[in-house]
């Protein structure tokens, strides 16, 4: 009996001992998940805040290369159409484009009256800086008066034949700088600064008790160590970018630091750990919890424990999901070629870019499935993705550009860098990419080309035209060249005013447009004369049917307040390859003809025939 006795005694206290080894290795365990789940949130709040903080610098660059390609476009008008920034179109240029968008202030200040003209002493600095630097600023005006945000202004010089004439002011409102980007970021509030290096705030998106202006002053008043102050003014002063915390009055502080690359100006993005939506201390209570339940479930038996852990692991695996889904808060879509299963994956966030039937699809090139993603000009021709996917050395980073499908149904221009990754024996084995939609890019920089080919007044071709005429004749190498110039123009100008003189040239520009049809080029090339060319081979008869309509709508062109303007004009007409195979001798041939229709009875048209006497 007692040996009996001893024996359950002994069994009870091998249980209890391997009860207590169980709960020593559980606790091991959580402790160890506990200390990997603080690093993974910490790596999140560090990778979304540094995120936000890169959208915000890309914002500034923006701000400043927007700037840039306003005045590059100016500068390219001007010299294309030999206009000066001094003349009222400037103005008329720059009102319009501020009416298109209501964010833009725009203002050109010259050089002989800047001193005048230019109100406020921050202003006044800011070109004085542009004269001697002779290159673009950028800088800070707020907050506005409203409180609603601040005005990044960008100064930069305007040239005319290699000096400089004035400087181009050009203001971007912004309400809140980076607003939209932390849209899906898993914090309630980021205070955000901009500092010079010497810590002087320029911008702020609130008050952050930062009473004195500098950020390095006002975190010493609010009682942050010393030490961590100036750990971190030094990194700033060091480091191009970095993200770090610290601790004060029990709460944790997040910093992120960015040089914007402008002006020296660092930003500086502040989160407290109550603004932190998640938090690893949540977590690890949850944590705490199941281990109370493992300790009732140890004493019920082994089976528990097991079900236990295989809880704990679906639960660490959604939150490594979580951690994975919030990281992937981007435009930028990755995808994965397989070379060996002709299948392409995306990530998911492609299904809110791209048309997608499913985020993975077999039998791209094989089966042709790739035809209902990519616009058919690019599948067909072979010479964009699947010249990428068939093409491409291992281990090379490409680029192309390609038209892709987007959820609404219509293509857009997106961009494409991608690497061949070799498996076995040097074999294809995987590409991988980015795709990054282009289009308003695309759609930015086309504008800008078509504002400088224009002519302001008239909507028509400026002397940008004479490349273009080139270009038609070196691909046909036949049309018909008319020099139109307008009789007693100036005496327009003289009886019913400039106004009334610029509405006749608009609505002869529209009537010469409208007359040649898509294939036919209208350009101005003088203050009341125009070109037309006509890329085909024309009977005689043709041709002067075409003149004799020119002259009739001169008669229904009709301007005035009070009066009737009659308009007519003389033409010269030049026909390719017969008198001239370039813009230049063809203009001089029609010039020539047009000059005879001047001499003599004006409102009629002529022939080139040839030099000499009987040249008409």
């Amino acid at each position: 009996m007692n040996y009996g006795r001893d024996s359950r005694i002994t069994s009870v206290i091998a249980g209890m001992f391997s009860v207590l080894i169980l709960l020593v290795l559980a606790f091991i365990f959580l402790s160890s998940q506990q200390e990997k789940l603080n690093q993974e949130f910490n790596q999140l709040i560090y990778s979304s805040l540094t995120s936000f903080t890169d959208a915000q610098k890309n914002q500034i660059l923006k701000i400043a290369d927007d700037a840039g390609d306003i005045r590059s476009g100016v500068e390219c008008m001007m010299e294309a159409a030999g206009l000066s920034p001094e003349d009222q179109w400037l103005n008329t240029y720059l009102t319009k484009m501020e009416q298109e968008n209501p964010d833009y202030q725009l203002n050109y200040v010259s050089c002989s009256n800047w001193k005048e003209t230019i109100s406020g002493e921050g202003r006044r600095e800011l070109y004085e800086q542009v004269l001697n630097r002779k290159t673009g600023v950028l800088d800070i005006e707020g907050p506005l008066e409203n409180q609603t945000g601040y005005i990044f202004l960008a100064a930069g010089p305007l040239n005319v034949n290699g000096r400089i004439a004035g400087v181009l002011f050009t203001g971007f409102e912004t309400k809140e700088l980076g607003e939209g980007a932390g849209t899906h970021m898993p914090f309630k509030k980021i205070y955000t600064l901009i500092i010079e290096p010497d810590g002087r705030i320029l911008y702020s998106n609130g008050d952050q008790n930062l009473r004195n202006g500098n950020l390095f002053s006002s975190v010493k008043s609010d009682e942050i160590e010393s030490q961590s102050t100036e750990a971190i003014k030094t990194r700033i002063k060091k480091e191009d970018s970095f993200t770090t915390s610290f601790s004060r009055n029990g709460k944790d502080y997040y910093i992120s630091v960015m040089k914007t690359g402008v002006n020296d100006w660092s930003l500086v993005n502040f989160v407290r750990s109550p603004d932190v939506m998640l938090h690893s201390e949540y977590v690890f209570g949850m944590f705490f919890g199941t281990a109370l339940l493992l300790i009732l479930l140890t004493l019920a038996g082994c089976s528990w424990i097991f079900l236990l852990f295989y809880k704990q692991k679906q639960k660490l695996q959604l939150e490594t999901e979580r951690y994975s889904v919030l990281s992937q808060f981007t435009d930028t879509l990755l995808y994965e070629y397989d070379y060996d299963t002709d299948t392409i994956e995306f990530t998911s966030n492609a299904r809110r870019k791209l048309f997608l039937e499913r985020l993975k699809t077999r039998g791209v090139l094989r089966l042709n499935r790739g035809g209902y993603l990519i616009h058919p000009d690019d599948w067909q021709n072979g010479d964009r993705l699947r010249w990428a996917l068939l093409g491409s050395k291992p281990e090379e980073v490409r680029y192309c550009r390609i038209r892709l499908k987007g959820q609404s149904g219509e293509y857009r221009w997106f961009s494409c860098q991608y690497k061949i990754l070799s498996g076995q024996a040097d074999r294809k084995s995987r590409m991988v990419g980015k795709l990054e939609d282009i289009t308003d890019q695309l759609g930015r920089e086309e504008m800008l080309l078509n504002r400088a080919r224009k002519d302001p007044l008239t909507g028509v071709y400026n002397r940008s035209g004479e490349q273009i005429i080139d270009g038609k004749l070196a691909l046909l190498s036949s049309g018909v060249f008319f020099m139109i110039d307008l009789d007693n123009f100036k005496e327009i100008n003289d009886s019913c005013g400039h106004a009334a003189g610029d509405q006749v040239l608009t609505r002869v520009a529209e009537a010469l447009d409208k007359l040649v049809g898509r294939d036919g080029i209208v350009a101005r090339v003088g203050g009341d004369e125009f070109v037309v060319f006509i890329p085909e081979n024309l009977e005689v008869q043709q041709i002067t049917d075409m003149a004799e309509s020119i002259l009739e709508l001169m008669d229904h062109t009709e301007e005035g307040y009070y009066t009737v303007i009659r308009v007519s004009a003389s033409i010269g007409i030049a026909v390719a390859p017969k008198d001239g195979s370039s813009y230049e001798e063809l203009y001089s041939a029609a010039d020539k003809a047009m000059y005879y229709i001047k001499q003599n009875s004006k409102k009629g048209f002529a022939f080139y025939k040839g030099e000499g006497k009987e040249h008409i």
